[in-house]
């Protein structure tokens, strides 16, 4: 029987194409550590990132969570917790981050069950409507309506989130104050100047901090209550405005709801 070597065979980690591993230059060694780097962080990243899934999974059954009628989303904590993440980002990092951290977010949700998306945009859907799907994430249930009445009733019903473009074909904002007082906009999209609101069935406590929504009869968004606002649309004397001023949902002011 041939005599077997102690030493243990090595391992051919190179195919038999490439070079013999003599002939492997600095670059590719340097390529392959990284590779090898990177295989390690993203192990990690998965380990933590299913830990993550797990607790949310338990997150329902907290304390704190929105009970009743509401809908699952606390806009309050979500922006506490991103601005802390991207207090620790780098510069170059933050919109990267922001994106990433809003999937997880999405799919740690989903594991409560899936969020629904009803975006009404009828002028610039994709703009709306890819605002709505980097808030949410992948993991949200999103389709585009015709109808922005049947999406508020839908949404008050607790179904879900309806998107919905201020556009002046459509007042539906009016309703919010007359119709649907159990709903609350808790985000805007479109820059400085939302063009399209976010609505739900959200406590009103888990509201973001910032601007305020108004929805007001009896003219423009003026000052005329010592408030100041700026408006958004106006509708047969109804007005659509923001205002810094730190309001109650409900009140006589006609806060519906805040931006952060």
């Amino acid at each position: 029987m041939p005599h077997s070597s102690t030493k243990p065979a090595l391992q051919q980690v190179w195919p038999t194409a490439e070079p013999a591993l003599t002939d492997i230059s600095p670059e590719h060694m340097a390529l392959a550590a990284l590779r090898h780097e990177i295989d390690d962080l993203d192990d990690e990243l998965l380990t933590l990132f299913e830990r993550r899934l797990a607790i949310a999974a338990r997150v329902g059954q907290a304390k704190d969570a929105p009970a009743g009628p509401h809908v699952k989303l606390r806009p309050d904590r979500e922006q506490a917790v991103l601005a802390r993440m991207l207090t620790k980002a780098g510069p170059d990092n933050r919109e990267a981050v922001e994106s990433l951290w809003r999937q997880i977010v999405g799919w740690g949700l989903a594991r409560q069950g899936r969020i629904k998306v009803q975006v009404w945009s009828p002028i610039e859907p994709t703009r709306a409507f890819d605002g709505a799907r980097l808030r949410f994430g992948a993991a949200a249930d999103m389709r585009a309506v015709r109808d922005p009445e049947a999406a508020l009733a839908w949404a008050a019903e607790g179904h879900g989130v309806a998107v919905l473009a201020v556009n002046a074909d459509s007042a539906w904002w009016i309703g919010l104050r007359r119709d649907w007082s159990m709903l609350s906009v808790f985000d805007g999209f479109g820059g400085a100047t939302p063009t399209a609101l976010a609505v739900g069935r959200i406590d009103p406590a888990a509201l973001p901090t910032g601007r305020r929504v108004l929805v007001d009869a009896g003219g423009d968004a003026g000052d005329g209550g010592g408030i100041r606002r700026r408006g958004l649309a106006t509708h047969h004397g109804w007005s659509l405005s923001l205002t810094d001023a730190f309001l109650p949902v409900g009140g006589d002011e006609g806060c519906v709801g805040a931006i952060g």
